[in-house]
Parts: structure tokens; sequence; C-alpha cells
């Protein structure tokens, strides 16, 4: 009965939200944290910082840095990108190599109306540290679209990959449908279509892996700052939820 009480609760609360608030709701932080990370404390780290613009011109391409520098004897395993008042409030996932704990990643998020946007990073000890900022946006999640279009579709999977002042940067050409989406003509959902998974490799060790949600914009963007000592090839493969495959390659 108390979790059906705190669901109900944490619904009022995101509606209260999209409809009347003007700026980002502290209050869906608790909500979110306990039904993510339970009761375990979270520190508010310095070594981890998000940061973004204060409010965006589009909710749908809002651009979000994530720097980390992990401490002597620290190492982080995961980062958590999280949107505390969209309709799924975890956003992606990073799963860091030991070569990658010096993180520079700028990605772009849809955000459906103002809201705090975290970063919380795990370490292998089961530590957590966060960092926040608010962001007001709005409409990126939802809203009408023309499915048909066949711009959405149009090189399907093709990925831009570019390095330049140890930087990758990455987009792979697909529509990220949220399944939150009406289509124009029959007014109904567009089911779920995303790029779910990207992993960068070198020297076929994994440098970084990418577990994305709906709250990733269309058009998928990443630019991440490449450890020390990569040379070589380095492959991003991703895949999308209908089990489509995708890949390119770059020499640095």
């Amino acid at each position: 009965m108390m979790n059906i009480i705190k669901k109900i609760s944490f619904l009022i609360l995101v509606t209260f939200s999209l409809n009347l608030w003007a700026e980002a709701n502290p209050e869906l932080w608790p909500f979110v944290k306990e039904k993510m990370f339970q009761d375990r404390p979270i520190i508010e780290a310095g070594f981890v910082k998000l940061s973004g613009p204060k409010r965006a011109s589009s909710g749908a391409q809002v651009p979000v840095k994530l720097e980390l520098s992990a401490p002597d004897g620290v190492t982080i395993k995961h980062v958590f990108l999280i949107i505390d008042a969209n309709p799924t409030q975890h956003a992606a996932t990073y799963f860091l190599s030991e070569k990658m704990q010096e993180v520079d990643i700028s990605t772009r998020i849809r955000m459906e109306t103002d809201s705090f946007v975290r970063a919380v990073a795990e370490d292998d000890k089961g530590n957590l540290y966060m960092s926040f900022q608010e962001i007001r946006a709005s409409g990126g999640c939802s809203g009408y679209m023309d499915v048909h279009d066949p711009e959405l579709t149009a090189d399907l999977g093709k990925i831009l990959i570019k390095a330049k002042d140890d930087f990758l940067v990455t987009r792979i050409k697909h529509p990220n449908f949220t399944g939150l989406q009406r289509d124009l003509d029959s007014g109904g959902y567009i089911p779920e279509w995303i790029v779910k998974d990207m992993i960068y490799m070198n020297d076929n060790e994994v440098i970084l892996a990418v577990h994305n949600k709906i709250s990733i914009s269309q058009d998928p963007y990443l630019k991440v700052r490449l450890p020390k000592g990569v040379i070589g090839d380095v492959v991003l493969n991703a895949i999308d939820t209908k089990g489509n495959q995708f890949s390119k390659d770059i020499k640095i």
C-alpha cells in the first residue's frame, strides 16, 4: 500500500511540474532517487560536474556536458544521466573503462519541461557521487511528428565521426522516437525506436559503452575526450531497439 501511495504522489508531482511550475521542481528528486538508488547515500562531489544552458533554445536538443576526474583511490564504473521531470527520468548510463577516469563527454538530450538534470557516478565500491543543474526547456519528449517524413529515416544509421584535439565526435542518423510522440496522420503514438547501445573500442578493448534511453535526442550526438595513449583505429558499434546494427571506425 505504501508503494502505491508513493507512486501516486510521484505522478501527481510530475503532472504538477509539467503543467503549473514555471521552474524546476526540487520535490521530484526524492522520489526519483528512491526509485533508482533506494536509500543509498549520495555525495555532492566536486570531481563530478554536470553543466548545460540555464535556458535551452529547444527542448528536443538540449546540450549537456559531463566532466569527471576521479581522485586517487577512486575508480568510477558508471555514470547515470538523470532528468527529474521527464516521463522517463533515467536518460543514459555511461560505462567507464579503467582508461577512462578523466571524463569530458558532451551529448544532447530531450526535456519535456523545466527540470534538474543530474549526473550520478558510482565507483567500484558502490559509493555514489552527484552533480546537478537546473535547466529551463520544454516539449522535447512528446508533441506531434510526421512519421512518414522520409527525412527522418533517410541514411538511417549513417555515422558521422571525426577526431580533433583529443576529442572524438560522433553523430548517428536516427529518428530516436520516444514512444510519447503522436503521429500527425493517425493521432496515435509512434512506437519507441531509439539507438540503445553505443560502444567505442580501441585495440579490441572497450573504451566507453553507453546505454541510452528515450531522453537522448534525435540523431544521437556524443563528443568525448579520448583517453591518453589511444592510437590506431577507434570503432563505434551501435544497435537500435529494432536490432539494426551500425558501425564506423576512424584512425587516430
